[in-house]
């Protein structure tokens, strides 16, 4: 009896909830047409942010490793585009996926004196299928060249990898006069990268047009990726994480067809072909939210230190000049509202008070960033209590920009503001010795309206409603 009445409660509880939450909830297509993110294959993974040291021999060295796993039978080509940290695509390769393959970059490999992108058996089209395989012509959605142009085994030609390392570096590639990304203390490279199914092997990235044209969208693809610091000095820390699975809505279909989602704007939204509603949406990306919420340990005699490596969606578009790219590091990036909470609750927001009252610029942070939680970006730690630990309320909204804030969508009307798309993964530390990485926890996803700035008599938890088709 005492069983069934608990059953019987727990299914209430779940009832209850599921109705909550009905309510919410984007509207789904064949179950799947949401823009909640989870880890499951996808058409395109996100590495919110690497970062690769020059300055140390490569058995001390820092460096990013990432892993690429086709789930399908169907061979598959990867496309990774590696971007500055204010959103300048520097860098593509492609990865010739048999069906079942794992490939794996290191990239102080990639970006080092070597420059070698992969071993020549893992990322050819020649390279022979696994027994549960399918042949390498065997994908319906692969151009009539795919096979014969995707040789693999590339080595990078030192004039472009030292362009390449230079504007991970400092900023500065050849063909721009304006720097396009940060400095980031010595030889430190740092960045982010995507990963897209794409139709063939090809060197176009998703700032350019053509690039949609080349696409697909089967969700194949799953990964994670690793920073390793071997430094005994530094820490020797390790930590990954799952690379971000970004789901194609609807999945499936040939390169270049146009065909409407519900999703109410898209991750490449600011990038695709303008022409026409359906157009703007032609990747079916799912877009990732705004708001997060993360642990954090700061201090004490354990050394506790907490860092968020953060990606935040860029305000540049496909036209932007060189100098315009500045903009993904300073006013363009504003972050309107954060809250530090101790362990007693008390909240501690940039200006030291509980309110913030209108938007204001709070220490942009760009589109890719590695900060500790002791930096003046955040919240200083509350006195009240002394308390060592607690959680983060991360609005990343940035307020939109002309390239995004237009609903793409042709079920919306125009000019309906949405939130900048961010993704949060929280790296501790304590004793110089032990590290974990995780990823933030989601108070809204991709259709949720922009968050509204707290206030004194509002709750900084609570997301506006889903917007649904």
């Amino acid at each position: 009896m005492t069983r069934t009445l608990t059953m019987l409660l727990l299914w209430s509880s779940l009832s209850a909830s599921a109705a909550t939450f009905t309510s919410l909830a984007p509207s789904t297509t064949n179950n799947d047409d949401t823009c909640d993110i989870g880890v499951v294959p996808a058409a395109t993974l996100l590495l919110p942010n690497f970062e690769v040291d020059f300055d140390q021999p490569p058995e001390t060295a820092r460096t990013t490793l990432f892993t690429i796993i086709n789930t399908s039978r169907n061979p598959q080509i990867a496309r990774v585009t590696l971007w500055t940290d204010w959103a300048y695509p520097v860098f593509t390769f492609n990865l010739f996926l048999t069906g079942y393959d794992v490939q794996a970059i290191n990239l102080l490999d990639l970006l080092g004196v070597r420059g070698v992108i992969a071993p020549p058996h893992g990322t050819s089209s020649s390279a022979t299928p696994g027994e549960r395989s399918m042949p390498n012509s065997a994908n319906p959605n692969f151009t009539a060249d795919a096979v014969r142009v995707c040789t693999g085994g590339e080595k990078i030609p030192p004039a472009l990898l030292t362009d390449v390392r230079d504007a991970l570096i400092s900023g500065r590639i050849s063909s721009c006069q304006s720097p396009v990304g940060g400095t980031h203390g010595g030889n430190l490279a740092m960045g982010y990268a995507t990963i897209d199914v794409v139709s063939t092997c090809g060197t176009s990235s998703p700032a350019e047009e053509r690039y949609y044209d080349e696409i697909l969208y089967d969700n194949v693809l799953i990964g994670d990726w690793q920073i390793i610091d071997p430094d005994p000095v530094r820490g020797n820390f390790a930590g990954g994480s799952p690379l971000v699975s970004i789901r194609a809505i609807p999945e499936g279909g040939a390169p270049g067809v146009v065909v409407p989602t519900n999703l109410p704007y898209t991750f490449y939204d600011r990038y695709t072909p303008q022409r026409t509603p359906d157009t703007r949406a032609m990747d079916r990306r799912q877009a990732l939210p705004a708001a997060f919420a993360s642990r954090y340990l700061q201090g004490g005699d354990k050394g506790f230190n907490t860092t968020f490596r953060i990606w935040r969606e860029g305000v540049t578009s496909r036209e932007a000049s060189c100098a315009e790219f500045a903009a993904n590091k300073g006013r363009g990036m504003n972050i309107f509202d954060i809250v530090r909470f101790d362990e007693h609750e008390n909240p501690v927001t940039i200006a030291g008070g509980i309110v913030i009252t209108m938007p204001t610029v709070v220490n942009p942070l760009p589109a890719t960033s590695s900060t500790p939680t002791s930096s003046p970006k955040f919240p200083i730690m509350s006195t009240a209590a002394g308390d060592t630990a607690g959680w983060m309320y991360l609005n990343l909204d940035n307020g939109g920009s002309s390239t995004y804030s237009v609903k793409p969508n042709r079920h919306f009307q125009p000019f309906m503001a949405r939130g900048s798309q961010n993704w949060v993964v929280t790296s501790m530390e304590s004793e110089g010795r032990f590290q974990v990485m995780f990823d933030a926890v989601m108070l809204s996803n991709g259709c949720t309206p922009a968050p509204a700035v707290t206030s004194g008599t509002s709750n900084p938890i609570a997301p506006g409603p889903d917007i649904t088709p």
